[in-house]
């Protein structure tokens, strides 16, 4: 969920998944769990109204101590949903990264294939990658000025590394080689999820086959699952949930066949980047180009959205 007013439907969705999934065997309905870092349990009754839940419980982590508190695990285990808050993802990584909330968490998302979720930060630190706007965010300008700015580009890629299993970087498949951005068009952050896409190729983290990026707008939320029983390989179908009155969407990048690749500071380059834009109601696909910093569309309307 890409940020502001929550999308009602897509809980409703969130929680027809728990049966699905398998996760009503932890409960008679299953137990959602919200976690934060900051902030009330505002969550708990707004959720619980929405389905046939057992019970939704906020856990605020405010602390690497908390983090690692051994009481934890009495409600992660039993959680047959998981709901990330918005909040600050910097603050996610720092408090959150290596402690038992974190390896809590992929256990229950990979041992038990819950469904899960988290709206603004709490998305961002879904993918694999990360960005974490720490210590102040970046603007697609900025971005697109220097790739590499110390100051406003730090990246991540090791948030849900478990240290038993080092070769299952992410617990979610359909996020892997993937970094996300959030409240996507209301902040003009298309520039900038573009050069996060460069950086995780340049910088060797996924092949540029493979690697993608994710934006979604306020006040939407894109839906993935996949059948890994069924399904090889992975594969999905994205649904797009929005706020009435709300034409929100989610774009997935990707590089192209074509694409060519330079991101030195005084000269980033991306061409032939691939932009799929999912809708409610359509499915538009076309290109952006990135020329010495500028970033320009290659579509009929002369948008980048």
């Amino acid at each position: 969920m890409g940020g502001g007013p929550d999308v009602t439907e897509a809980y409703k969705w969130l929680i027809g998944k728990i049966d699905q999934c398998g996760a009503t065997k932890l409960g008679k309905f299953g137990n959602v769990v919200v976690i934060r870092a900051r902030g009330n349990s505002d969550y708990d009754p707004f959720i619980y109204e929405l389905g046939s839940v057992a019970a939704v419980q906020t856990l605020v982590v405010p602390t690497r101590e908390a983090a690692n508190d051994p009481a934890l695990a009495d409600y992660i285990e039993r959680a047959a949903a998981v709901w990330i808050a918005g909040g600050e993802q910097g603050d996610y990584y720092k408090l959150w990264k290596g402690t038992l909330l974190e390896r809590l968490v992929h256990a229950q998302i990979k041992n038990r294939g819950i469904p899960v979720g988290g709206t603004s930060a709490g998305m961002m630190i879904l993918s694999e990658f990360n960005y974490l706007a720490d210590p102040s965010t970046v603007t697609s300008s900025e971005a697109l000025e220097n790739p590499y700015s110390k100051n406003q580009m730090r990246l991540v890629r090791d948030f849900w590394i478990d240290n038993d299993a080092p070769d299952e970087p992410t617990p979610f498949p359909l996020l892997r080689a993937t970094v996300t951005d959030s409240h996507f068009d209301t902040r003009d952050r298309m520039g900038r999820l573009v050069v996060f896409l460069a950086r995780v190729i340049e910088d060797g983290w996924a092949k540029p086959t493979e690697a993608r990026a994710i934006g979604v707008d306020r006040q939407t939320a894109l839906l993935l699952e996949y059948d890994e029983v069924k399904t090889r390989p992975l594969t999905y179908i994205p649904k797009i949930l929005s706020n009435p009155g709300v034409s929100g969407s989610a774009y997935i990048l990707s590089a192209s066949k074509t694409s060519k690749l330079d991101v030195s500071a005084s000269n980033f380059t991306f061409t032939d980047v691939a932009v799929t834009k999912i809708s409610e109601k359509s499915t538009v696909n076309y290109q952006l180009d990135v020329s010495n910093g500028v970033l320009k569309p290659i579509r009929i309307d002369g948008s980048i959205y």
